[in-house]
């Protein structure tokens, strides 16, 4: 696995976006400052995620990110 950094909010969706443009991000579905994150096919199944977000420019840490590439199976390079 390469060397994961923090992304800004705005170009992690880029890059996800990118990579396949199906990723969509849901502002009124999460709990507080969160945005969910979601993929209508990951293995046959839709899956989502929180990201946390109190705007465009917010720093999204290496644990997240991490996180989103588990739970969408992505590959090496992607982010």
């Amino acid at each position: 696995m390469s060397k994961l950094k923090p992304y800004k909010y705005k170009r992690l969706l880029k890059k996800l976006r990118d990579y396949d443009p199906r990723f969509e991000v849901f502002v009124r579905k999460g709990r507080g400052s969160h945005r969910m994150l979601y993929h209508p096919d990951i293995n046959g199944e839709p899956k989502s995620f929180p990201i946390k977000c109190h705007g465009e420019g917010d720093e999204i840490g290496v644990g997240y990110i991490k996180g989103i590439i588990r739970r969408f199976n992505l590959p090496d390079g992607v982010l």
